[in-house]
């Protein structure tokens, strides 16, 4: 069991065991990712394995969870809940896996990560569906399988999901990789704008089936691309394809094989394509394919007619529709690919131009013929790229503190006007209210509201049950709340809230 272990030379206290610890520190090495859904993707398969939950298949975890009852997914599980079911659960593998499966250290690591997880708070509860959620996606079986479980976790008796319910599921599918502190490469733990695309997607109804769901995560949005990600980073593990890789000579290539569509027989490993090496004056931005197992000869037919139109494209046509075929989502986050925004706006103001009749405007620097360059010029031109992308990343990250920042002014101003209307009406009936909490509890409408304004403030550091249950005592709870909220927000109402911290990326 996860316990409070203390540093006897640093007095420093420390939540992990001390082989999560180690585990945690083997996964900077992944940093060196360029591609954030990638590097979580890889994070996670090593998390997965250390906590072998690999080795669980999804019906074995179904009779574990419907053998300990957990079937009312808003309701809190404590640590001696959580402790019985992993046991059941790796009781189990350990039948079938006895070589792989050491259950007390296992139980403690996986306890250890859910309560990191879902229990940042440290109040030794999680709700049962956040536990469904984190064994369920790291466990072994079909994508499409768990999307389905999930769905179900979520929807209602006739099968329908609205999008409270979805926006739960979503935010505690977040949840993992903000642990890993990669939440910002997928849109931030503001989980909305996936519950708006999805009922965009299912043309505004108010519920959705299962049918549309599954329909709207193959699209792999971006708050949950991580998990199709993850899914292909285990079937590259073991795949050995018959080429050699064209930086590294790597032969055979073993994981991930990028192969052009731009030249002939130009392949790229994996860990040359993730830390950005290019050879024989290929670009990051010509068109690639990604194979996770090896290829078949239709495959390599399609392949080589690919390669075939592209050479005849010009490298203005590559340069204007780039086609990242490898990489599920391309986020600002990562970087722009700055050639193509360059391009773009001197496209746009060429037109501006000829509209009114100005002069031509001169070709931009890399259209222009080039003079040899020196090794350091290549070099700081090198740097220069590679600072606008970290510009792109910082500039993103402030992009959504600000959003968030935005999402929280606004529900304070709510709230406020919430607690200033049931003293206005008492001054107008000629009443006295003796503590806005108690106008509140006769509004039905403002409890719900409330509740939003502390899970959106709070989100990441409490519960989810918290955001689900109606509160126990209104009265004293909507005080504490008050005064938190005082403590937290300035009486100055032109002030934004300071949001969380992001992490940097490493470039």
């Amino acid at each position: 069991m996860r316990e409070q272990l203390k540093g006897h030379e640093t007095q420093t206290t420390c939540w992990d065991h001390p082989k999560m610890t180690e585990l945690y520190q083997s996964l900077a090495d992944l940093n060196n990712v360029r591609f954030s859904a990638y590097r979580t993707a890889m994070k996670l398969r090593r998390l997965q394995k250390a906590l072998c939950l690999d080795l669980l298949s999804l019906s074995a975890a179904c009779d574990a969870l419907d053998q300990h009852n957990l079937k009312q997914n808003d309701q809190p599980m404590d640590i001696l809940q959580i402790i019985n079911c992993l046991t059941t659960i790796y009781d189990r593998l350990e039948q079938e896996h006895n070589n792989l499966v050491n259950v007390p250290l296992c139980v403690d690591m996986c306890l250890n990560w859910l309560l990191n997880v879902y229990d940042t708070g440290r109040t030794g509860r999680i709700r049962v569906l956040s536990f469904k959620t984190g064994i369920i996606s790291l466990c072994k079986a079909h994508l499409e399988d768990k999307y389905r479980y999930l769905f179900k976790q979520v929807a209602s008796s006739t099968g329908f999901c609205d999008q409270r319910r979805l926006g739960l599921l979503l935010h505690d599918s977040i949840q993992i990789p903000r642990q890993l502190g990669e939440v910002a490469s997928f849109g931030g733990s503001n989980i909305e704008p996936s519950v708006r695309s999805c009922f965009q997607f299912a043309n505004n109804k108010p519920e959705i089936e299962a049918a549309l769901f599954l329909d709207w995560m193959r699209l792999e949005p971006q708050s949950m691309v991580w998990l199709p990600v993850l899914h292909r980073v285990a079937a590259a593990e073991t795949a050995k394809h018959q080429a050699k890789c064209n930086i590294c000579k790597e032969c055979p290539i073993i994981g991930f094989r990028y192969r052009s569509l731009k030249h002939f027989n130009y392949d790229i490993c994996q860990s040359c394509f993730f830390s950005g090496r290019v050879a024989k004056g290929h670009k990051m931005h010509y068109p690639m394919v990604e194979y996770c197992t090896p290829t078949t000869s239709g495959e390599d037919v399609r392949d080589f007619a690919k390669v075939l139109k592209n050479k005849f494209r010009t490298k203005r046509y590559f340069a204007k529709h780039p086609r990242m075929g490898y990489l599920p989502v391309q986020t600002v986050l990562e970087g722009d690919n700055m050639e193509t925004n360059l391009q773009a706006e001197y496209d746009r103001l060429k037109q501006q131009h000829e509209h009114k009749g100005l002069s031509p405007l001169p070709s931009p620097p890399e259209m222009m013929p080039t003079s040899p360059q020196s090794p350091r010029d290549a070099e700081l031109i090198a740097e220069a790229k590679l600072l606008r992308q970290h510009k792109g990343r910082l500039e993103a990250r402030m992009q959504i503190l600000e959003d968030h920042n935005k999402q929280l002014e606004s529900q304070l101003h709510r709230l406020r006007q919430l607690l200033e209307q049931p003293q206005a009406e008492a001054k107008v009936n000629g009443t006295t209210v003796s503590s806005p909490s108690t106008s509140l509890q006769r509004s039905d409408s403002s409890q719900p509201m409330l509740l939003r304004v502390v899970g959106s403030q709070t989100s990441d550091s409490m519960g989810e049950e918290d955001l689900l249950s109606p509160p126990q005592d209104t009265s004293t709870g909507l005080e504490e709340v008050m005064e938190q909220l005082n403590n937290s927000f300035p009486s100055s109402r032109g002030r934004n809230t300071p949001g969380k911290p992001m992490r940097e990326d490493t470039m």
